[in-house]
């Protein structure tokens, strides 16, 4: 089924750059104001970019920063000169991928995709920011086709990986978990992108400009979309955080920016946000004193006996860097784990077998949330650290610990990364960024960072300090929970706010009763103002989370509600 929607939503795509090339030849006229048009090298760089936002190279702040429309939008203007419109854009299409989350493998959308063709195509055709937001859906929807493709010949370099194992050749597996998917994948990204962009630009504005033309409706429910397609990426996000009491706090969040008259600050609000998590916490914790997440001493004392610093420190730089450098079908990260591995095994072992052994017991599948996952490669690392020492631990004992705790730790990992972390951090960026203010990439980028660099060695080393006791210690500490917690209510008080900030839906219904006409508008923002966007997040999120119902294709259903909803009956009523 996720074939089908995403194969329609590019034959949709096609036809339109077909028809914007058509009438392009009818209809050619000067540029249009704001419109530039898009040079090869121009349109280089943005595929390059793309390709980027994708690659290992950015210590994982490629696919948790580059990856975001927030920051493609601002590259892609800068690229082109106008960096003030690009950070607009990518800040608009980013509330659609709010609550956008890949886990195991799947991608439910690509907003890389969207942010940098999206943008480029934005500003090389002279559209506005609704038009842009209309473009950047299917845009996503396309990008499960090449994330498919990926998946799938990546597979392929694992066995390479493995041919290198068998003659313990060290270097040889960690070169093929990097050298043949980077160029595979920067002629599958780059190229594709970069031809989009430089012959593209032209061709859809011409379309969405005939279409405006000839079927202004369209272009008016295309608008009307765009504003409610914000209540997808906030009901996506509520999936993780609407558990026990803590979606009161959602509501409470809507009702002060209510107060607020919208187009509150953020950053503040995000502050009280905080202030009002920990009282939560607080008053919710039976008066017991929170301790220390990792204990000290003991077991912490006997490490790094045969291993240094040093050796845990460059083990996890190489994860950090190259975890997904070749994910792939069969393996996910298993070649990134082996290759993360491969410092620990250059210092622990120096027979051929012992290596080779190695090597094939950590190029197996595994997959778990990069950061907070981390926990398990310290384990494994302080494991092998015994095994060498001459413990009885054997290939099945490390292999179970392995697969015993990545599926929890993935759970955990992206409910807080993905769930919690990224959204609250881009709702700061993005409110200030809609301001014309660059400090909202920048403080994206330092928060997002702060997360995967500093939580990400932290967990990364006390696993290897506490070996197989971290996850016990964990859980028994109980400030994971607290955190949690505190996190939830943020994130629930800063969605709320987002409802009001970023929905835009209203209707233009009226009626005649005794000679008065009634507009439904006044009289529903008389009881409740922005009872319409809390309504409409709500029911979406009611169809996630209570029927199942997949985000693709509630994307689709609203923008077709919102195009048909905008038809005027008899010439003057529409619903939008």
């Amino acid at each position: 089924m996720e074939r089908r929607k995403v194969a329609l939503a590019l034959v949709i795509s096609l036809v339109l750059l077909l028809a914007g090339s058509l009438f392009s030849v009818s209809h050619a006229a000067p540029l249009a104001q704001g419109e530039t048009r898009m040079s090869l090298g121009v349109a280089i760089i943005v595929g390059v970019l793309y390709y980027l936002a994708l690659s290992p190279w950015f210590a994982n702040l490629g696919f948790t920063v580059l990856y975001r429309p927030l920051i493609a939008g601002t590259l892609v203007g800068l690229v082109m000169g106008r960096p003030v419109e690009g950070m607009t854009i990518g800040a608009n299409i980013n509330v659609l991928y709010l609550g956008w989350i890949s886990a195991g493998g799947s991608l439910p959308g690509d907003p890389g995709l969207a942010g940098y063709l999206g943008t480029a195509l934005a500003l090389g055709g002279g559209l506005q920011t609704e038009a842009a937001l209309a473009l950047a859906a299917p845009l996503g929807l396309l990008g499960g086709l090449t994330w498919a493709l990926r998946m799938s010949v990546c597979s392929a370099f694992a066995h390479w990986a493995d041919a290198r194992a068998e003659k313990a050749d060290i270097r040889g597996v960690a070169l093929m978990n990097v050298v043949p998917s980077q160029i595979f994948l920067f002629f599958l990204y780059a190229a594709p992108v970069a031809l989009a962009a430089y012959l593209g630009s032209a061709a859809v504005a011409n379309a969405l400009n005939w279409i405006g033309q000839n079927l202004g409706w369209v272009m008016g429910g295309l608008y009307t979309a765009s504003g409610m397609l914000a209540a997808l990426g906030i009901a996506l996000n509520l999936r993780f955080l609407f558990r026990g009491v803590l979606p009161a706090y959602f509501f409470i969040g809507f009702f002060v920016a209510t107060l607020a008259g919208g187009n509150v600050n953020l950053l503040v609000l995000a502050l009280i946000g905080l202030c009002v998590a920990l009282l939560h916490v607080v008053f919710t914790s039976g008066g017991e004193e929170v301790g220390p997440l990792f204990p000290t001493g003991g077991e912490k004392a006997e490490r790094y006996k045969l291993l240094e610093r040093k050796d845990v420190f460059r083990s996890w730089l190489l994860w950090l860097f190259f975890s997904h450098a070749c994910y792939n079908w069969e393996r996910l990260q298993g070649t990134g784990f082996a290759m993360s591995m491969t410092p620990i095994i250059r210092k622990l072992y120096k027979s051929k077998e012992d290596i080779r052994a190695a090597l094939k017991r950590h190029l197996v599948f595994f997959n778990t949330q990069p950061d907070i996952g981390g926990v398990v490669h310290g384990i494994t690392i302080a494991m092998e650290e015994e095994r060498a020492l001459g413990a009885d631990i054997s290939d099945d004992a490390i292999n179970s610990v392995k697969t015993g705790l990545m599926g929890p730790m993935a759970g955990i990992g992206d409910t807080i990364q993905q769930g919690i972390v990224i959204p609250i951090s881009l709702a700061i960026g993005m409110s200030l960024a809609l301001q014309g203010n660059f400090l909202g990439p920048i403080i994206y980028l330092i928060l997002v960072a702060a997360f995967v660099w500093g939580v990400g060695w932290w967990i990364w080393e006390q696993g290897y300090l506490q070996g197989r006791n971290a996850v016990t210690n964990i859980l028994k500490s109980g400030a994971l929970n607290r955190a949690i917690t505190v996190a939830g209510v943020l994130g629930n008080f800063v969605l709320g706010a987002l409802t009001v900030n970023f929905v835009k839906v209203s209707t233009k219904i009226k009626f005649t009763i005794g000679g008065s006409t009634f507009e439904l508008q006044k009289i529903l923002d008389g009881l409740l103002p922005n009872m319409l966007p809390l309504l409409l997040v709500l029911l979406v999120w009611w169809l996630l989370e209570k029927k199942k119902i997949s985000p693709t294709t509630i994307l689709i259903g609203i923008i077709i509600i919102a195009v048909l909803g905008s038809y005027p009956i008899l010439g003057k009523f529409s619903i939008f």
